[in-house]
């Protein structure tokens, strides 16, 4: 993708962040104005317009040349192989967030939708969920306190869903798990998240043992305890780290390591978030 800038006076990039997992990209970007030469992408392509407006010009799936204008909080919807070309005659702040499609199809099999789907062309429709789970996500990447894998995979799912239901062709089918886990699944994988409390657990892993895609296992699991899988594991996290702090020998740094927290300044913002109390006091008022 080539772009060519109206002003060459210093960077044309005013603000930039960008992330990667599995499948999913995420880009945002603060840029002066510019143009998109036209293109195609080998993934499929969301951006958002958060401020500003941006035209953009399609070949449609008839063969018409379609010009759309986005304002803030527009939809931009790109198939992969598509062709797109776009121009923005003033500042625009916009956020991409690209799919690889085997990733996509992928997460369509494991969740009941047809395989052979395709993204509808959608330029105009605001959509707050997508916005907020990219703007989230890129977020989670730059903090200093990461919730971790668990949290950014159920997002990326639920994200990847979302679209499935609400901008393709696909359709769900209707043999789907209700009702919550049984007693020996929801045994297995409360026992394998407190086995594995020091671990940065991924979505994925857990749901393997309940036997569930991510995004059944998530939902059942949910019914079954109220809590998603990172509310619980955190909640479990906390409980363990009261458990070590009790044992006045050990250092906090040990703790915080023992209980699955990236370093002391990580476990003491999360276990104050659950108990209104840092690690020193609340072991302070214990051993009183």
């Amino acid at each position: 993708m080539q772009i060519e800038w109206k002003s060459q006076n210093g960077s044309p990039y005013l603000f930039k962040q960008y992330a990667e997992w599995p499948g999913v990209r995420i880009h945002r970007a603060r840029v002066m104005p510019g143009r998109m030469l036209e293109h195609t992408n080998s993934f499929h392509e969301v951006n958002v317009a958060l401020s500003g407006t941006l035209t953009t010009e399609k070949i449609s799936a008839t063969g018409k040349n379609v010009r759309k204008f986005k304002i803030a909080g527009n939809l931009c919807i790109t198939p992969a192989g598509q062709a797109i070309s776009a121009f923005w005659n003033k500042p625009l702040d916009n956020m991409g967030i690209t799919l690889d499609p085997n990733f996509v199809s992928a997460t369509a099999s494991d969740n009941g939708f047809a395989s052979n789907f395709e993204f509808a062309e959608i330029y105009k429709k605001s959509d707050l969920l997508i916005q907020h789970i990219g703007l989230t996500l890129l977020a989670e990447s730059e903090t200093d306190t990461p919730a971790g894998h668990l949290f950014s995979d159920s997002l990326i799912q639920t994200l990847t869903l979302h679209l499935l239901a609400n901008y393709t062709t696909a359709n769900a089918s209707a043999n789907v798990v209700n009702g919550g886990l049984s007693g020996y699944k929801l045994r297995r994988v409360t026992e394998y998240i407190n086995e594995n409390l020091e671990e940065d657990l991924t979505l994925a892993e857990i749901a393997s043992v309940a036997d569930l895609s991510q995004f059944h296992f998530a939902r059942e699991f949910r019914k079954s305890v109220g809590k998603t899988p990172q509310q619980y594991l955190m909640h479990q996290r906390v409980e363990r780290a009261k458990e070590l702090l009790s044992q006045p020998e050990l250092p906090l740094v040990e703790i915080s390591l023992r209980t699955g927290f990236k370093n002391q300044s990580h476990f003491t913002t999360l276990f104050r978030k659950y108990t209104n109390l840092t690690p020193k006091i609340w072991r302070e008022l214990k051993l009183a």
